[in-house]
């Protein structure tokens, strides 16, 4: 049985090394345990046991922290330094749609709740969706 289990742990390796993501080197890990638990001579049905624990636990325990590691870090845009500046209203906008000017270009607008902004009105960016500016009335703002 150590060589199923051994054959098993390199399927597992050879996916692992295919793959982007640590998918199946937690179930390497539980391969390897099998691997000892049959040289041990454990019965085969303590053999698959202590795998699925092995595999499930070195999972739950390390994914996390794995992944925080390898997560792909997001990628800041120049766009990012118009959220918290202030635009110019040039369409009445409400969270339907709208249009207002910021850094000198236009852009299509809303806002975040069912307030209402007029033309000429300065308004905060909250955020940006997309291609649309996420509003925010700086009299509401400055409630806050």
């Amino acid at each position: 049985m150590m060589w199923v289990w051994l054959g098993l742990f390199v399927l597992f390796a050879i996916l692992e090394g295919m793959t982007y993501g640590l998918i199946s080197i937690w179930f390497g890990v539980g391969s390897l345990v099998g691997i000892v638990a049959a040289w041990a001579g454990f019965p085969l049905w303590s053999q698959v046991i202590l795998f699925v624990i092995t595999s499930g636990l070195t999972m739950a325990a390390f994914r996390p922290f794995v992944k925080k590691a390898v997560a792909p870090k997001s990628v800041k845009t120049n766009l990012d330094r118009l959220e918290g500046s202030l635009a110019i209203v040039i369409k009445r906008t409400d969270r339907f749609g709208g249009a207002a000017k910021a850094d000198g270009k236009e852009w299509s607008a809303r806002t975040k709740d069912d307030s209402v902004l007029e033309v000429g009105e300065h308004a905060h960016i909250l955020y940006i969706d997309g291609v649309n500016l996420i509003l925010e009335s700086e009299s509401k703002k400055e409630e806050k």
